[in-house]
Formats: structure tokens, C-alpha cells, sequence
């Protein structure tokens, strides 16, 4: 019986290799169905893993420090009044290396914010995508095209003052304990709207007056490590920490609404100072929306609309870590 050629024979079976599938990463974020539809509406709070990172304990920080842009880093001492932001003082701190800052914060009353802290490390610039996706994920309709983040490093009775910002924002809370109080937003009984249009600009900061009144109608929350809290933008708020090392990292994010928003109250108020014109719609789509910002840029490109931007003080002390506040005079 001739054999069949080789290459027809049946060939022996074998076992299909089992592929060793990389599984994905643990997410960041965690997204119960009340964040998901009040994200951005009314402040939420829940919980994040950033702690896993590895860029929030004592010696990354000092390291990240060392070498951070000066420029870039911002330190601020405050006073107990929370309606006294006039209190608020720049700190010099240009000659101090990571350790020495750092030592000063646990001990003093010390704010430090490092601003764009995505553009000066890369590995917070992947933290941040990596936040924005999963919230992009599992919120339906959000979909933001840009984001930045600051990270604040801030002593155990340290504060923010009553105050209000510009874009979207969260609050991711790594270590210490804070409270904050998330005032409603858009009402002109807690910020007025001349207040809104030039924070928009840029032409004032972002402190408002205010009166503990007021905490009547705010949202507490008290946040433990490990949980991040969101709110609507433009909501104002204030922040007191409560006991430890407080580090968090706050983001900003942009979308076409947050965007629109912006240019309607910056044209609003280019409209009150050139004509007068008070009591304009803040609505940030339809015609009129769109009539308003086109007549606005078309203005500032013939020079009609010069902002004088705001100004920081001159420091008036420096960082001391030896010093009881963490601050001494120049």
C-alpha cells in the first residue's frame, strides 16, 4: 500500500499555547450612578487609587521640588480669618531646595502650589489623561478636550479663601484631611456678575468678599485621603485643612460649553465697560451668544479691548523652616 506523501499526512495535534494576556490596570477613578449624573451639576464626592502612583510621598515630593520650575512654584501664608484674604501674602521661597520647603509646610502655615505640574513632569501630564479618560468613560456626554492640573502641598491649619474659578475643575485629595464648603453657583447673591466677567478676563483675582452668612447655603464636605470632589464650574468655595500634610492635586478641564462660557462673559463685559450695557444674557449658545463673542474678538483685534491683568504682590517675607509659621521677614 503506498504511503501518502508527507506533506498530505495528517499532521499531530498539539496543544494551542496558552496566550499570557496582560491584564488591564486597576482604574483610577470610581464612579458610582448619583457621580455619574451629578458630575458637574451639584458637588460630588467620591473615591480615586492616586495614591498608587507613587508620586505623593514625602521623598517624591521633595524630590519633585528640587527640581521644579521656580517660577512655576507659587507659596502662600495666610491668617484664621477666612473672611480676611487680604491676609493672604506671597512667601519667598527661590532658595530653598524640595526638603527644606517641604519641612516647612509640616510645620508652618504654608501654601505651595506648583503650577502645571503636567508640563514640568511627564509622569503627572499620563496621571492626568489617564484620570480624564476614565472620567470620559463612565460619564455619559463628557467629553473634555484639554486639561491641566496644579498640585497643592499645604500645612495641617492651612485655608483657601473664599473664592471662585474660571474653568471645570476636581479636586483629587491624596493625603490629610480638608474641609470644603461649595457655595451654589451663577447666584449673584454669592458672587456678582461684574465679579465673574473679570476673573474670565483676567483682570481680577479670584477671591471674593465674603460672610460666614453665607455657609447657611453651602455644601460641607469633609475629605479623607484617597477621595476627589468635584462641583459646577463657577461654583464658589472655600478649603480648610484639618489635621496632617495635605496633598492634592487640582485639574482643570476645558470643553466646548466650558469654552463658550467663557467667551460670553468676557464679551459681556467688554460690552458694560465700552457701552454701558448692563444686564446682558449670560446664555452661552444661540444667536445672540454667538453675535456677542464674534463682535468681541473683532474688537480686541483693533486694540478696543486692553485688559489690564491682575498683579501679585511683592513678597514681603520668605520661607523659614525654622520659623514657627514657616515664614520670617525679608
Amino acid at each position: 500500500m503506498r504511503r501518502r506523501p508527507l506533506a498530505l499526512r495528517e499532521r499531530p495535534r498539539h496543544r494551542r499555547a496558552s496566550i499570557n494576556r496582560i491584564a488591564p490596570p486597576a482604574p483610577l477613578v470610581s464612579l458610582s450612578s448619583g457621580t455619574r449624573s451629578e458630575f458637574g451639576v451639584r458637588p460630588t464626592v467620591s473615591t480615586h487609587a492616586l495614591a498608587d502612583a507613587g508620586l505623593f510621598s514625602d521623598e517624591a515630593l521633595c524630590e519633585l521640588l528640587d527640581r521644579f520650575p521656580r517660577q512655576q512654584l507659587h507659596a502662600l501664608t495666610m491668617g484664621s480669618d477666612p473672611a480676611r484674604p487680604d491676609q493672604n501674602r506671597p512667601v519667598r521661597h527661590e532658595e530653598l531646595g524640595g526638603a527644606d520647603l517641604l519641612r516647612a509646610v509640616q510645620q508652618g502655615c504654608l501654601w505651595l502650589n506648583l503650577t502645571r505640574v503636567d508640563r514640568a513632569d511627564a509622569r503627572f501630564r499620563s496621571l492626568i489623561d489617564r484620570l480624564y479618560q476614565e472620567l470620559a468613560d463612565g460619564i455619559p456626554g463628557f467629553r473634555p478636550d484639554a486639561s491641566h492640573g496644579n498640585l497643592l502641598i499645604s500645612s495641617p491649619r492651612a485655608m483657601v479663601y473664599y473664592h471662585v474659578d474660571g474653568p471645570a475643575s476636581v479636586l483629587w485629595h491624596v493625603r490629610g484631611r480638608k474641609r470644603v464648603w461649595v457655595y451654589p453657583a451663577l447666584d449673584p447673591h454669592f458672587v456678582q456678575r461684574e465679579a465673574l466677567e473679570d476673573i474670565f478676563a483676567g483682570a481680577r483675582h479670584e477671591y471674593l468678599p465674603f460672610d460666614t452668612a453665607f455657609d447657611a447655603a453651602a455644601v460641607r464636605c469633609e475629605l479623607e485621603p484617597g477621595q476627589w470632589i468635584a462641583w459646577a464650574q463657577n461654583a464658589p468655595h472655600r478649603i480648610a485643612n484639618l489635621d496632617g500634610l495635605n496633598v492634592s492635586l487640582s485639574t482643570e478641564h476645558f470643553t466646548p460649553q466650558t469654552r463658550r462660557r467663557a467667551r460670553v462673559q468676557a464679551a459681556n463685559r467688554f460690552m458694560r465697560l465700552r457701552f454701558g450695557w448692563t444686564g446682558l444674557s449670560t446664555r452661552d449658545s444661540g444667536p445672540l451668544a454667538g453675535l456677542k463673542v464674534l463682535a468681541h474678538q473683532v474688537a480686541r483685534r483693533a486694540g478696543l479691548d486692553r485688559i489690564r491683568l491682575k498683579q501679585h504682590d511683592a513678597a514681603a517675607v520668605r520661607v523659614d523652616p525654622d520659623a514657627p509659621d514657616g515664614v520670617a521677614p525679608l
